[in-house]
């Protein structure tokens, strides 16, 4: 029995005597020999504690004060990572608090699989109220390397930070040693002096996550850094900024146990026979520009594979750490001004890094000024930028440091593109309203291709790319099998119609001819990818779709739950932890409905969506199969360039996700019911009027 669960039987004894006649001091003594037990029992259940350390660090920057919070009064439900911090913030946030405010959480959580030996997950989700989304709310991001693993070695299954610093001040973790530090001499400075200054202080061996110019000076766009080039987007290092916090410096030398060893070397082992074609390997190498090569791979605490975050070495000797298509968000315009790809882009992405810039904002921006440049909205003089010179080193340096220095025109682009675009005028709004998602954010892997998608860009302000990926990988590789006849992969249309049964819930799922299907496709798709964030694991290894090793080539989605049991030692299965995962989905919506969302009214897609025309399709996806080819009905291959969305067959489609969600089907709100039956009846006086 969990303690938890032995609090409310106490409880229950605690109201029996108010109810009945028994002498007094029996029930006392009955009460007393109880909370003996827990307390015993809550000892050996700490000793025997897998997989999570059992304790949160809780800073209160304004009071200098430090204390803990029990991680066992919110894993049970919540396990960790997303689900944690969305409790946490549900609990300790006010709705009517912007981003900036001193009493908004910033929250940084792990999973009870970090530090462990479980494979592929080090990562760490950082979430709050985002100044970088419009209009603000709560979202998250998440970091990978090396900290998340040294935070729980030193004890810590998260932090939540609070409050304003009177100066700046860094949070300095050595073990069970956690102080606040002064951080005067660090303002100011970019990311690499800040790690180098702290490690001087603390020891090479301390693990940091820092912020840059870009976030201590107001803008929203700024981003958290870490080791291996991790960044934390959403504008949660300006939310540091705005906190006097400039680092966080971990030294952590504890270990993580686990339940069951053998059992997690055994999952490793299945892994690495299903991962032949895994994320990881489908692309190739990076993209680099010339001149430039790759030095060794770079990987994460726990990572056996690697992926695309390699130690790459430009033409001039400079050394940077890359990873995916981020590492080259500059050379679209390079490539223009050079007709070719050169060390430019290579600055391009240390430069933006090292301040503290969000790079895919910093893409979004440039998309913006550029078709502004060109319908005569933007001039250099009015910018101060040099616009004729885009591409070049000149004018990605100019920009960045105006935007870091809040200086001119770059205090209105650290507003992000959709404010900056609004900022400028309606002319220049029509613009953003042509490319960007109507919350700030740009579209990949977007529902005019992928039908499913549409539900997850309109029931989130912020899409997560681990949702947008799950939908991408599978489909990708089917692309590529069909477009070389088979010599690429082995994922063909009848074997990814068993991997969309498997789990998507239906062959349908994957026949994009229909909108049958893709209802259930999209809330199991969201349930999966935020428990993930819970626990928290990789994008790049999980889930394993398609397996090499197996005859009919079909993942198995039942794997993080056995991962999970294997660390933790508790019993959850495939089901259990979906249930999970639907009440950690439904928490995020209850946070997102107290903030003021409107239910159905804003589960709304941007116009542009609804438009028959060719979009210019920067995802891998697009980059593999122009043509936009995806399986249809039977043996028909159909192509979704230049389609739209169906808005009836979309309003449809919504109607049948609500239904399956256990939400109104009418508005978009909670039922009572459902919050109910996912254990989250404690949400229900909080949200009032959103809960039907």
């Amino acid at each position: 029995m969990t303690m938890q669960s032995k609090i409310k039987q106490l409880m229950s004894l605690r109201g029996s005597y108010d109810r009945s006649n028994l002498n007094l001091e029996t029930h006392a003594k009955t009460i007393c020999q109880y909370l003996v037990l827990d307390i015993n029992d809550m000892s050996h259940e700490m000793s025997n504690l897998y997989g999570w350390t059992g304790k949160i660090l809780s800073v209160d920057l304004t009071k200098r004060k430090i204390s803990m919070l029990q991680t066992q009064d919110y894993s049970e439900r919540f396990i960790g990572g997303l689900g944690i911090a969305q409790k946490i913030y549900w609990d300790q946030s006010l709705p009517e608090n912007n981003a900036f405010h001193p009493d908004s959480p910033l929250i940084m959580m792990t999973g009870p699989l970090t530090a462990t030996m479980a494979p592929s997950a080090p990562r760490l989700v950082v979430c709050g109220k985002s100044p970088c989304i419009y209009p603000e709310t709560f979202v998250s991001a998440s970091i990978g390397g090396f900290f998340p693993a040294d935070l729980k070695k030193a004890g810590y299954d998260g932090i939540v930070i609070k409050g304003r610093a009177d100066k700046p001040v860094y949070l300095r973790i050595d073990n069970d040693s956690v102080s606040i530090q002064d951080a005067r001499n660090l303002w100011g400075l970019t990311n690499s002096k800040t790690c180098q200054i702290i490690q001087q202080e603390n020891g090479k061996n301390a693990r940091v996550m820092s912020i840059g110019p870009c976030a201590e000076n107001g803008s929203r766009i700024g981003t958290v850094f870490s080791d291996l080039a991790g960044s934390a987007s959403m504008g949660f290092g300006s939310v540091m900024g705005s906190k006097n916090l400039k680092a966080i410096a971990v030294n952590g030398t504890g270990k993580i146990p686990v339940a069951d060893p053998e059992k997690i070397r055994a999952i490793k082992k299945k892994l690495r026979s299903m991962t032949g074609e895994g994320y990881y390997h489908l692309y190739g190498e990076p993209i680099i520009a010339p001149g430039t090569k790759i030095v060794k791979k770079v990987h994460c605490h726990g990572c056996a594979q690697g992926c695309w975050r390699t130690l790459q070495r430009n033409s001039s000797g400079k050394e940077g750490i890359r990873k995916c298509q981020t590492g080259m968000y500059y050379a679209k315009w390079d490539k223009q001004r050079h007709n070719r790809i050169t060390d430019t882009s290579f600055f391009a992405t240390d430069l933006a890094n090292d301040y503290s810039l969000c790079i895919l904002e910093l893409l979004f921006i440039m998309l913006w000024i550029e078709r502004c440049v060109e319908k005569g909205i933007l001039t250099e003089k009015e910018t101060g930028l040099p616009l004729s010179r885009m591409g070049s080193r000149e004018f990605i340096e100019t920009m960045i440091k105006k935007i870091s220095c809040q200086e001119g025109f770059g205090k209105v682009l650290g507003e992000g593109t959709l404010r900056a675009s609004e900022i400028m005028g309606k002319e220049s709004r029509e613009v953003t309203r042509n490319f960007l998602h109507h919350t700030g954010r740009g579209v990949a892997y977007g529902p005019k291709v992928f039908i499913l998608s549409a539900l997850i860009y309109a029931t989130e302000p912020r899409p997560s790319i681990t949702e947008l990926h799950e939908v991408c990988e599978p489909l990708t590789k089917w692309a590529l099998w069909y477009t070389s006849r088979g010599e690429k992969t082995y994922v063909s249309t009848d074997i990814l119609r068993k991997i969309g049964r498997r789990f998507w819930g239906s062959e349908q799922s994957v026949d994009f001819s229909t909108y049958e299907g893709k209802a259930l496709a999209s809330k199991l798709v969201q349930d999966r990818q935020f428990v993930k964030e819970s626990m928290i694991m990789c994008d790049f290894a999980w889930p394993v779709y398609d397996d090499a090793g197996a005859e009919d080539h079909v993942g198995d989605p039942a794997l993080e739950s056995q991962l999970l049991s294997a660390v933790t030692g508790l019993e959850i299965d495939e089901k259990e932890l979906a249930r999970t995962a639907e009440r950690i989905f439904t928490l995020n919506r209850a946070i997102l409905l107290r903030e003021g969302r409107k239910g159905r009214q804003d589960d709304v897609l941007p116009e542009f969506f609804f438009v028959e025309r060719e979009e210019l399709i920067g995802d891998v996806f697009g980059m593999n199969n122009p043509d936009l080819l995806l399986p249809g009905s039977g043996d028909e291959v159909i192509s979704r360039k230049g389609k739209a969305v169906d808005r009836e067959k979309f309003e449809k489609m919504k109607d049948e996700y609500y239904d399956l969600r256990g939400w109104d089907v009418k508005t978009g709100l909670l039922k009572k019911d459902t919050l109910n039956r996912l254990d989250l009846n404690d949400l229900i006086e909080l949200l009032k009027e959103k809960v039907i």
